[in-house]
């Protein structure tokens, strides 16, 4: 009998079609998983998990948010959230359910409000397993904290009389705040509720406690816990450094937890937040990325000094619009401040400005107006703390024509404050157009003038007066100044004046007429309206100015002379003839030049020998030749100094004369002009007596000091107190010497040289006999150097002290020691000695730095041959000229902008009668800098690359200069990225590209990428937020296409200049910009903007100007694109797209149908 399995068989179909149904219903519950999957922050996995250890969950001793003794972490698996698949879900999910397993619920209790943690569904139901959670999808079993933890105060009931203080671990801004808010709203919580159960993951919230408004947070300290390093939000373990709250402009204030009165608030605050800042260079640190700014401060709280410009406007002469840019410096602001905003107020802020505070203006004439705001990291504006005070300066302001003649007495600061009114401001200084003031608070900020009005209305009747005011230590300039209807006016004033009313000015310099033309880099030869003319830029030395008001048949004018030399004169004391030692009343022989500090019998007096005068009765000295005694016929000066020669020519001076003392010479100087100095300098070996034996000086030194000032500093010191007093305040007696006077800080060069003394004492032959005579010579002895003429400095004093002598301290021995002769101060190279001819060859650079032009090194782009015309004299082959031990100057600047220099000199004896000829020529071959491209060659000012001198024994100091102007080709772009929203991923690497084209061929050779120190791959390199790359050496003309790789579907990217488009998972991003040359301004030389192009396919530019298609305007701040990815709240709605789910259901059905399917079959057959 055949057996019946239809049974166990229909069992068995039954088995399968249940578990085909059971499937499909996990397979339905996964789908609201999988549908916020896509949209977790993963900075908040990241944050919500902690440190773990071979997949075992790790808990610090630090409660959980504060409402715990134990942190409820989650056990990991490399990396991924258990039970979640790849990402935890940790966002709340609609209808106010937290997403977490086994999530806190919150209740009230008589003594606060109390978070009970319930087990996981997973979790077994005997009751010893309390203290155990078994996370869903994980076999690890890890503790949680303590089932009911108390929360010290009630803050969902917001009584009166208590204050909530939250404590975070990083720091939230006003749209975090605002967000937890909207999402306890949405959850249908209340905000205690909401960060109960999502605060510690989703906001790094620490710790909340109710401190009754009787008292105060410090009350409270010792339940406030500090954080462990495991609880740093960067996750670099970190050290908890303090706590802080925000005032209401932005500033860090450290939280006092020890002093209770520190803390007092008033009656309407009801919730303070609280932020722990963290200390950097621990473990973990991230000193190799960007600072952020909110680290700087906390490493370093000090006031902070912040710059920008603005471009301001103005007319000219002719009526055309000029603009000009204002560089802006605010120092001691609060550490908070992370840049500056400056914005030139236009004519409509200027009218608006004017309409409302008409009464405050009263007669004073507007200027300029600027909105100046410094501002914290987050783009919002910064204000001193009370009872501090930030100084601002402004310079460049003497480019506007409304300046012209104004002093710090007829300017003043109108400022408008936050209430509306405006506080009146005085001008701490102004000078060279460069204006400092004092505020409390920013933004905005009108220039006034306090005389503008008067001068531009009055009507002159009479004008009994006009003189010239020198006033060249100051300013290089010769002043115009009147009397007009009784009063006075000079300068840019006077000339305003004259011009209003149908005056003419008119300045002459040596009879020619000084018209106004820019002479070097801003600087003009005269004012537009006469008010000035500049002495030193003219070459005025010796010249005679003279000054013509004229208006119909009235004219009156003034003259007046310039008592200054353009270098130093009479060094070598010849101008004047000395009978032998005389002392020369320095007041009585104008020809001499040198002034002196040494009085004697009322007069200014200075010693001069002259080594080629002998005394009536006949003086002998036993001196050394080799191992016998010589007997010497003695000159005056040898006699008296021990000197028988000067170093060039006869004579010489003494600086110790009747009495320790200097001489001096005061010079004009251009600012920024390299002078050469030099002199020599021999100790003094006579006393002057009769006898030998009581004559000689046998040992010891002399020793002296070369001091160059401004004369504007040292114009008072005239005597010996006053220059020790000088040399007292400069520590550096090789170099330069910073002294502040009056709020001003000038430099003082001080040289000290050290002339020695050689004994020759002792037994020498005398005939048949040895013979002891006291004997000793000192030589002269060179010093010489390169001497930059500072900023602001147009007269130079050129001091020579006295320190010491040989001959002791006394007051007689104060009067001998330290003989100076040839003396140089000059922009041109000292001449050789006789009988020595020199060749100086220098080399200008135009447009690179001192480091750039060094780069050329010995190169041999410029060559020299020489030919000479005496047949007994070789003539030299081609040589290169060695530029390598060459002497190099920065710094400096001519009517060709700014320059750095090298000089190589070279000396020869030359013979009588003998033509030396030298012929140069560069190689401009040899001559490229990378980066830049030569323009421009000149030889002695002229075009050309060879030039030649012609050297002899009557022309024995020649020169030649070739100047190079250099044009920078490449720039450098950074590329910087920032994450904002909600839900912004700051810890995810962005994928990027670049490239580098012109004329639609790759350019990106030279081209480097760095990310700080590190070299990254232009075609391939990653950034987080703040991160930056910096790409170097990108050539003017090139265009930049800066690529992201598939930044998310869910982020809006934007990048500078350019709107948000939307990211993919798939797709790229892409901006593209240009390197545009620009006009150069102010001699700068020419660098790059960064321009955005119009047209989406590459267009090509150049650095010569050729037309580029970009838009007009678009310059990109600092050559800086940011690249910005936001992602905002993107709320839940259960229901996923993806297919995967569904997919699973229907195989799963799929399947058990055909099973059935099957089985019927098979029925059927049987």
């Amino acid at each position: 009998m055949r057996k019946n399995h239809h049974g166990k068989k229909d069992r068995l179909v039954k088995r399968v079609f249940a578990l085909c149904l059971a499937l499909a219903v996990i397979c339905t519950c996964l789908v609201p998983v999988f549908a916020t999957e896509g949209l977790i922050d993963p900075q908040v996995n990241q944050e919500a998990s902690r440190p773990v250890d071979d997949g075992e969950a790790s808990y610090p001793d630090d409660e959980f948010a504060g409402f715990g003794e134990e942190e409820a972490t989650r056990p990991v698996d490399g990396g991924e959230a258990a039970g979640f698949g790849e990402e935890e879900a940790s966002r709340p999910v609609e209808g106010g359910e937290d997403n977490l397993d086994g999530g806190p619920t919150v209740t009230d209790s008589e003594w606060g409000t109390v978070i009970d943690y319930g087990t996981s569904t997973s979790t077994s139901t005997d009751p010893s397993s309390s203290t155990e959670t078994q996370w869903s999808g994980e076999d690890d079993v890890v503790e949680k904290p303590d089932d009911k933890v108390v929360v010290s105060g009630d803050e969902i009931k917001k009584l009166q009389d208590m204050v909530v203080y939250r404590f975070w671990l990083k720091e939230l801004n006003a749209n975090d705040l605002q967000d937890i808010t909207a999402q306890a709203q949405i959850n249908n919580m209340t905000e205690s509720e909401y960060l109960a159960r999502n605060g510690e993951v989703l906001w790094n919230l620490y710790f909340i406690q109710a401190v009754p408004r009787a008292e105060t947070i410090a009350d409270y300290s010792s339940y406030i816990n500090t954080p462990s390093s495991n609880r740093d939000p960067k996750g670099e373990l970190r050290q908890f450094d303090y706590w802080y709250t925000l005032d209401e402009f932005g500033n860090r204030v450290r939280l006092n937890l020890t002093d209770p009165t520190s803390n007092i608030l008033d009656d309407k605050t009801t919730t303070v937040n609280v932020y722990a800042a963290w200390k950097d260079g621990t473990v973990g640190s991230d000193e190799e990325e960007d600072v952020d700014h909110e680290d700087l401060v906390d490493k370093n709280p000090v006031p902070v000094d912040l710059t920008a410009k603005a471009s301001a406007s103005y007319e000219d002469e002719e009526g055309n619009t000029k603009s000009v840019n204002l560089p802006v410096e605010v120092k001691n602001l609060p550490s908070a401040a992370h840049s500056l905003s400056v914005i030139h107020m236009g004519d409509d802020d200027m009218e608006s400005f004017y309409e409302s505070h008409e009464d405050s203006l009263g007669e004073m004439m507007p200027i300029l107006g600027l909105k100046i705001s410094p501002k914290n990291a987050k783009g919002e504006t910064v204000q001193p703390a009370k009872g501090d005070v930030a100084t601002v300066t402004v310079s460049g302001l003497n480019a506007l024509p409304e300046m012209e003649g104004a002093t710090a007495d007829t300017l003043k600061v109108l400022h408008q404050t936050a209430d509306g009114n405006v506080e009146i401001l005085d001008v701490l200084t102004y000078t060279n157009g460069t204006l400092t003031f004092e505020t409390t608070s920013f933004s905005p900020f009108v220039l006034v003038r306090t005389d503008g009005y008067a001068v531009d209305t009055l009507d002159i009747n009479n004008i009994t007066k006009v003189s010239i005011k020198d006033d060249i230590a100051n300013s290089g300039h010769y002043v115009l100044k009147i009397i007009a209807d009784g009063k006075d006016y000079e300068g840019e004033e006077a000339g305003m004046l004259l011009k209003k009313n149908g005056f003419t000015v008119t300045w002459q310099r040596a009879g020619t007429v000084v018209d106004r033309i820019e002479k070097t880099n801003g600087v003009y030869s005269r004012e537009e309206n006469g008010g000035w003319v500049d002495v030193v830029y003219t070459d005025g030395a010796n010249l005679t100015y003279t000054v013509t008001i004229a208006k119909d048949t009235q004219s009156l004018n003034d003259s007046l002379t310039v008592n200054y030399n353009d270098e130093l004169k009479n060094g070598g004391f010849e101008d004047v003839h000395s009978n032998g030692t005389d002392q020369i009343n320095a007041d009585a022989a104008p020809n001499l030049v040198w002034k002196t500090t040494a009085m004697t019998g009322g007069q200014y007096k200075i010693e001069i020998g002259n080594t080629s005068t002998y005394d009536t009765k006949e003086h002998y000295e036993l001196q050394a030749n080799g191992n016998k005694w010589e007997k010497v016929q003695l000159s005056n000066t040898a006699k008296a100094y021990g000197c028988a020669s000067a170093n060039n020519g006869d004579q010489f001076a003494e600086l110790n004369a009747e009495g320790a003392g200097a001489l001096y010479q005061d010079v004009l100087t251009k600012p920024g002009q390299p002078m050469n100095w030099r002199f020599f300098h021999r100790a003094r070996t006579r006393k002057g007596h009769d006898s030998q034996s009581d004559n000689v000086i046998q040992s010891g030194t002399d020793t002296m000091a070369m001091v160059i000032a401004p004369l504007e500093l040292v114009k008072d010191v005239t005597t010996q107190a006053q220059l020790e007093n000088l040399l007292a305040r400069c520590p550096n007696k090789n170099g330069e010497n910073p002294i502040t006077e009056n709020k001003k800080t000038y430099t003082v060069y001080v040289y000290e040289a050290t002339a020695a003394i050689e004994d020759l004492s002792g037994y020498r032959k005398w005939g048949l006999i040895d013979e002891y005579a006291k004997y000793s010579t000192s030589s002269w002895t060179e010093s010489n150097g390169t001497y930059k003429i500072p900023d602001g400095q147009y007269l130079t004093r050129f001091f020579f002290a006295a320190i010491s002598t040989a001959s002791g301290n006394s007051e007689k021995a104060k009067t001998m020691g330290n003989l100076l002769d040839d003396v140089w101060f000059s922009q041109n190279v000292a001449p050789p000695t006789p009988g020595t001819g020199r060749v100086t060859v220098t080399k200008k650079f135009y447009g690179l730095t001192e480091a750039e032009a060094r780069t050329l090194g010995n190169s041999g782009f410029i060559s020299y041959d020489r030919s000479v015309a005496h047949h007994g004299i070789a003539d030299q082959a081609l040589t290169a000229v060695d530029f390598s031990h060459g002497s190099w100057t920065s710094g400096c600047y001519d009517e060709n902008g700014p320059y750095v220099s090298v000089s190589y000199v070279f000396d020869e004896a030359v013979e009588a009668n003998t033509d030396y000829t030298y012929s140069f020529a560069e190689d401009v071959s040899k001559a490229n800098v990378s980066g830049y491209d030569l323009t421009r060659t000149l030889v002695n000012g002229a075009d050309g690359t060879d030039g030649s001198v012609t050297m002899n024994k009557e022309h024995s100091n020649q020169s030649i200069t070739f100047s190079n102007f250099y044009k920078k080709n490449t720039t450098d772009v950074t590329i910087t990225k920032q994450v904002t929203g909600l839900l912004g991923d700051t810890n995810k690497d962005f994928e990027f590209r670049v490239s580098i084209t012109r004329n639609g061929a790759d350019c990106s050779a030279g081209v480097t990428a760095k990310k700080g120190d590190q070299m990254v791959s232009l075609t391939d390199f990653t950034l987080k937020h703040n991160e930056t790359v910096t790409l170097e050496n990108v050539p003017i003309g090139a265009t930049i296409t800066v690529t992201e790789v598939k930044p998310g579907e869910h982020y809006k990217v934007s990048a500078t200049g350019y709107g948000e488009q939307n990211g993919s998972d798939s797709g790229n991003v892409t901006f593209t910009y240009v390197a545009v040359a620009n006009t150069p301004t102010g001699g700068d030389a020419d660098e790059a903007d960064l321009m955005l192009l119009s047209m989406d396919e590459d267009t090509a530019v150049d650095a010569d100007g050729d037309a580029v298609a970009y838009d007009d305007g678009t310059t990109v701040d600092n050559n800086q694109i940011i690249v910005t990815n936001h992602c905002g709240l993107i709320p839940d709605t259960g229901v996923l797209l993806d297919t995967l789910p569904y997919i699973v259901i229907l195989a799963v059905v799929a399947g058990g149908v055909a099973l059935l399917m099957l089985r019927k079959r098979r029925k059927e057959d049987d």
